[in-house]
């Protein structure tokens, strides 16, 4: 399933901007760098696929955390790709992931 966008006529950057400083109590640097980060984007070694910085955690190619297979093996769930519990504990994404 893909997102459609929609513009939203109403919707106003300084008045969002304001509510975000207000509501989660950040700094402006904070909020620039946030703002920056969706804004700019960079290209995947592995796919060639551009993605905002923002997303830069997240991996594509595997939606769900691995699950545990073996004693200290763990295994995602959409490819079957196999990794040991100490590169899951380090954050690694797999071999075949983005």
């Amino acid at each position: 399933m893909r997102a459609k966008h929609v513009i939203d006529r109403n919707w106003d950057l300084k008045k969002f901007v304001t509510y975000v400083r207000e509501t989660f109590r950040i700094s402006w640097k904070e909020i620039y760098w946030k703002v920056w980060s969706y804004l700019n984007l960079i290209r995947c070694d592995r796919c060639q696929e551009y993605y905002p910085i923002a997303e830069m955690g997240n991996c594509r190619h595997h939606p769900e955390p691995p699950r545990i297979k073996a004693d200290g093996i763990y295994e995602y769930k959409c490819c079957g790709e196999t990794m040991d519990v100490y590169k899951v504990l380090n954050g690694a994404k797999g071999q075949s992931g983005c």
